[in-house]
């Protein structure tokens, strides 16, 4: 049996990878390839999900090798359907080398080949879209949002961990370049030998520039650790649902068309004309010019100035009502 485990790094597409390997489970497993996601639940479901993922890591290097001995099990459960190949891919891997030795020497000992699959991203494109994940969408440090200077000196170090691999685990390992594949998830099929169908549309979870400030601006509320989902329940999930004022104006100021209109309608002017002695075509009128973009915004902002202050009134006035309505009951 063999075991692979792609472990990162975080931000070289390993959302991309994750997709394409749930999207691909029949074909993988016609090559006898099984795609065990991203977590070690299938040992017990309290290590399902990010928020519990340190409870597996935290295990002592004894409690591994157990934990190793139940994912033995495991796999020759599932061996016996005919899949000799098992995936399991987590970018947070790739700097738990330590922690999961022990699982692994337990692994090979068995007689379990262990791939371990790494890439790595050059770093004046890894910290910007590093510090957007963990500093910025899942604010990870407690306090306000930190600076990208500060956070990206923190963040650099990050490369350190598929060193760390290099050092524990030299035999085993594989870093590949990012910027060296042309679609990583291509790449990725070609490193572990197998056909993976390439989605058409990218995996990508940075979101447009100004969702990114909205992120800053409502996690600097909170003093401690931030998680994505809590600005997605509060705010808005994605700015792409979100339409652009360009394109609003575009479609309620466009009259391009109004003589194209007026002529479709000819049979209808012509019976005006003909009701009421006079033809409405014969004025020389053309249809307004569109707003001014920056004016429009300008104003925009105007009344939403208004009607966030008085928000903010009638709010405090149901607080105090609430207030007191528990100061009653107490």
């Amino acid at each position: 049996m063999n075991l692979i485990l792609h472990i990162g790094m975080g931000k070289t597409g390993s959302s991309a990878i994750q997709a394409a390997l749930s999207a691909n489970a029949d074909q993988l497993a016609l090559q006898g390839a099984e795609y065990l996601g991203m977590w070690f639940d299938m040992l017990d479901p309290r290590f399902r999900g990010v928020q519990n993922q340190e409870q597996f890591f935290s295990q002592t290097p004894e409690e591994m090798e157990r934990a190793a001995d139940s994912l033995i099990e495991v796999l020759r459960v599932r061996s016996a359907a005919g899949i000799q190949s098992f995936i399991l891919s987590n970018e947070a891997l790739s700097g738990r080398a330590w922690q999961l030795k022990p699982m692994i020497n337990r692994l090979r000992e068995a007689g379990i080949t262990v791939r371990v699959i790494g890439y790595a991203r050059h770093p004046a494109a890894w910290l910007p879209s590093a510090y957007v994940q963990w500093g910025v969408r899942d604010k990870v440090d407690p306090g306000p949002v930190q600076p990208y200077e500060i956070k990206a000196r923190q963040l650099v170090q990050w490369y350190s961990g598929l060193l760390h691999w290099h050092r524990q685990m030299e035999e085993i390992l594989e870093v590949r370049s990012y910027d060296n594949a042309a679609d990583i998830v291509g790449d990725f099929a070609e490193a572990i030998g197998f056909e993976i169908n390439v989605p058409d549309k990218r995996v990508l979870e940075r979101g447009e520039d100004a969702e990114i400030v909205l992120r800053a601006l409502f996690n600097n509320r909170f003093p401690k650790h931030v998680l994505p989902s809590a600005f997605d329940q509060a705010v808005l999930r994605s700015l792409t649902a979100v339409p652009k004022l360009e394109d609003v104006i575009e479609a309620s100021f466009d009259y391009s068309e109004t003589d194209l209109i007026i002529r479709e309608q000819a049979a209808l002017f012509d019976q005006f004309a003909d009701a009421f002695g006079f033809d409405l075509r014969t004025f020389a009128k053309a249809p307004p010019s569109p707003p001014e973009i920056g004016a429009l915004r300008d104003r925009l902002f105007d009344a939403l100035l208004e009607i966030t202050l008085g928000q903010a009134q009638r709010i405090r006035r149901l607080e105090q009502r609430l207030n007191r309505l528990e100061m009653e009951k107490a």
